[in-house]
């Protein structure tokens, strides 16, 4: 980005509470950098453009498959008022924060915080497993 291009993208949007959002960022970098750059350079570029009425938007942000079905989709939540965006939140709240505090343990590359999500994922593992072998045994 030019200068002049991020003077004009600093004065058209605002992020809410932007230390919480700085430490999401930091947590979804740490362990989902495909996602995070896909949000830092295609989706921010181009946020002016995708909000042009007023208005609450979400957008979502492409993730690993097992951290979609155990804690939710990763969405960028933002309202637009008078030419402004104004950048709310990045869901979901828990799992981003942990990830910015402290190193998460991984299983088979996605964070968990708790035991249940560990639970959570070796089940989706398993379910994917046994799908996969039926649809092998079909053809």
């Amino acid at each position: 980005m030019t200068m002049i291009n991020e003077q004009l993208f600093r004065k058209n949007v605002v992020i809410l509470d932007e230390i919480t959002y700085r430490k999401k960022l930091r947590g979804l970098k740490q362990y989902f950098m495909k996602s995070y750059k896909y949000l830092t350079f295609q989706i921010m570029p181009n946020l002016t453009e995708l909000g042009k009425r007023d208005g609450i938007y979400s957008i979502d942000i492409p993730i690993d498959y097992y951290f979609e079905k155990c804690y939710g989709k990763l969405q960028l939540l933002f309202s637009v008022k008078n030419d402004v965006v104004i950048i709310e939140d990045l869901v979901p709240h828990d799992i981003l924060l942990q990830c910015h505090m402290k190193l998460l343990p991984l299983y088979h590359g996605t964070p968990y915080y708790q035991e249940k999500d560990l639970f959570k994922l070796k089940v989706l593992e398993k379910a994917n497993e046994k799908n996969i072998r039926e649809v092998k045994e079909i053809y």
